[in-house]
């Protein structure tokens, strides 16, 4: 029986960490059919990591100064990042996207972080790209920005032509290739939105879920034999999850620009 109840503890205090990656609601608001307006965790931290993106930004460019502070460097320093390293390849017909890569990029990271930061209960902790929903909010916006490039710039006759064999391919060839071609290209072009979606929630919640079950074990065992290789477990990858957070949102972003790159230059 005491044995039965010491293991029902510590299932407790694990899942009890584990609490951390569910969507609770905050402000309950009424169903319009199916849909559901409530206020979650999950929006509230969405609402916080925007506001800190655009507070950076906006701040920096406020106290911009001919001898340039700190937050006025550290933003320059990323929009050179965003312009020259991100979307230096794009080439000046898709230079108004500039600003909407830097966007997710920081808007992905900031989010990470903010979820790696502890936080009281009574705060209810989420971490947004945790969550499967918001990250394929993130891909459908680059998968409709992609989409409307390749179809205004080239007509719809032409971009769905790019999807084909390539100029130069003889007719008798060609012609049954596009059987496969063009089918595999449309595929192709969903499964982006769905790739990078997948890959920015698989890589957080794995990270995230490592680490809240370390937390949850230094919980339960009271015993310098246990916290002390766990709490320097769970330190040294909390380190490694803010590089995740920088690599994943430069990846996110870096898959961005060869999508809308690839809309913009169809056919060359």
């Amino acid at each position: 029986m005491l044995l039965a109840l010491a293991e029902e503890a510590a299932e407790s205090k694990v899942v009890g960490a584990l609490h951390e990656l569910n969507v609770q609601t905050v402000v309950s608001i009424p169903k319009l059919g199916p849909i559901d307006f409530s206020i979650t965790n999950a929006v509230i931290y969405m609402w916080v990591s925007a506001v800190v993106v655009f507070l950076f930004f906006f701040i920096a460019a406020k106290r911009s100064k001919r001898e340039p502070e700190k937050l006025q460097t550290t933003a320059e320093i990323m929009l050179n990042f965003a312009t020259g390293h991100l979307t230096g390849q794009i080439g000046e017909k898709g230079k108004k996207y500039y600003y909407l890569i830097l966007t997710i990029f920081a808007y992905i990271f900031v989010t990470n972080i903010i979820g790696l930061i502890p936080k009281l209960e009574v705060l209810k902790p989420y971490t947004p790209t945790a969550n499967i929903n918001v990250t394929a909010g993130m891909a459908i916006v680059v998968f409709l920005v992609t989409q409307y490039q390749g179809f205004h710039r080239h007509g719809v006759g032409g971009y769905l032509k790019s999807w084909m064999t390539p100029p130069g391919v003889p007719k008798a060839i060609g012609m049954p290739l596009n059987v496969i071609f063009f089918p595999v290209h449309l595929m192709g072009e969903f499964f982006k939105p769905l790739s990078l979606s997948v890959r920015l929630f698989g890589n957080t919640i794995a990270g995230h879920l490592i680490i809240l079950v370390m937390v949850g074990l230094i919980l339960e065992f009271a015993s310098a034999i246990v916290i002390i290789p766990a709490a320097l477990f769970v330190i040294i990858m909390t380190a490694f999850e803010v590089f995740v957070a920088f690599i994943q949102a430069y990846i996110f972003s870096l898959l961005s620009v060869v999508y809308i790159e690839s809309a913009i230059y169809a056919g060359h």
